[in-house]
């Protein structure tokens, strides 16, 4: 039979063109055309729905991928998927994380050593998406069935084995906006910020409902464009979206664990309690396989592959029971980010840290609370 074997490798980017850290990984054939199955990473921009940063990243990212993969960039979609977000403010470092999966030969019910679960990765893309479904049910059921075919492609069956759900889905344009309306449709927001009501964090949200929905955290018959942004109660504790009005249909990552793995990675996750939980980020080390008391060691963060974390500003101005004034800046959703980065990297000791964000409450993770998930390799 065949089993995963899969690898991460991180590299920084000194401007949203820079690809010399993947080729340097092609040149050293750790990355190869048959075995990369996804580029996820944070570009620098501001992280907005016309987040040029972000964009051009993106068309640089697709040209590269489609001369290493020997076909057009116009089809490279089909083959790897790209999850992009932007804005880096304060101690978040832009990058990508190339994610590759090969495929092994081991014997029958052979699992993987002393029967551990190690990590699986699994792709899809989604049927595409017209600006009229962003933020509402048409959004929700399409992630939901792309996150069910990228378990299946994981091998996984069991929605606990499943530690992150990453999606990057459309956004709303003042284009996409006309064209709607030229339809005869309405669209979720005319707002393009990622303020409360804006559009970028309806389809975020939408997309995080869609992901629990797949997995079992809230039932479909709970859902409805009513409760998009509007019922905290429902949410998925292991969906990271992000959006962009660059996009046409989404498309899923989905990272768990399996006792068929062959991979010396393992992820893990946990939820902090608030914006200043780093018990919370570490809880996500010990997840994914450290094994640390209090602090972790240097040995311990040698083993620390990447880290994926969401920083969504609470809904309320109180932090264990002291007033906060974020709720009130201008710019709340830079700060937002650079909080959660600051948060990973005071424990991670690093700032290749992958932190999204920065919008005031969100479907992904309890109210108040982020998720963090850790990906750490196998101590030899």
């Amino acid at each position: 039979m065949k089993a995963q074997k899969v690898e991460l490798f991180v590299c920084p980017m000194a401007t949203p063109a820079d690809t010399t850290g993947l080729q340097s990984l092609a040149d050293s054939g750790k990355i190869k055309p048959d075995t990369l199955v996804a580029l996820v990473g944070k570009t620098e921009g501001t992280g907005a729905h016309d987040d040029w940063g972000r964009v051009w990243a993106d068309v640089v990212l697709r040209e590269w991928t489609g001369k290493f993969l020997g076909i057009p960039a116009s089809e490279v979609a089909k083959q790897v998927i790209f999850v992009l977000s932007g804005g880096c403010p304060g101690v978040i470092t832009p990058h990508i994380a190339a994610v590759t999966r090969e495929w092994v030969e081991v014997p029958d019910q052979s699992g993987a050593a002393a029967g551990e679960k190690m990590l699986v990765v699994g792709r899809a893309g989604s049927d595409p998406m017209p600006p009229e479904e962003v933020g509402r049910m048409g959004q929700i059921r399409k992630v939901a069935a792309a996150t069910h075919v990228a378990m299946a492609d994981a091998g996984l069956t069991d929605p606990k084995d499943v530690h992150l759900v990453m999606v990057k889905v459309p956004g709303l344009t003042t284009a996409s906006i006309k064209d709607a309306e030229s339809r005869g449709k309405t669209v979720v927001s005319h707002d393009l910020t990622f303020g409360p009501e804006g559009a970028g964090v309806y389809a975020n949200d939408a997309a995080a409902l869609g992901v629990a929905m797949a997995l079992g955290e809230v039932p479909e018959s709970s859902l409805s464009d009513a409760v998009v942004r509007r019922d905290w109660n429902l949410y998925s504790e292991v969906a990271m979206t992000s959006s962009g009005g660059e996009k046409r249909h989404g498309e899923v990552v989905v990272f768990g664990n399996s006792i068929t793995s062959r991979s010396r990675l393992r992820i893990g996750h946990a939820v902090t309690r608030d914006f200043i939980d780093a018990e919370g980020v570490r809880n996500a080390l010990r997840a994914a396989g450290l094994n640390f008391s209090a602090l972790p060691s240097e040995t311990d963060l040698s083993r620390l592959v990447h880290v994926f974390a969401k920083s969504v500003i609470p809904g309320s101005d109180q932090i264990r029971g002291e007033r906060i004034t974020l709720l009130d800046d201008a710019d709340a959703y830079q700060i937002g980010k650079a909080l959660g980065g600051m948060l990973v990297a005071s424990v991670t000791g690093r700032t290749t840290n992958y932190v999204s964000g920065g919008e005031r409450n969100s479907h992904q993770g309890p109210p108040g609370g982020n998720i963090v998930a850790a990906v750490v390799r196998r101590d030899a």
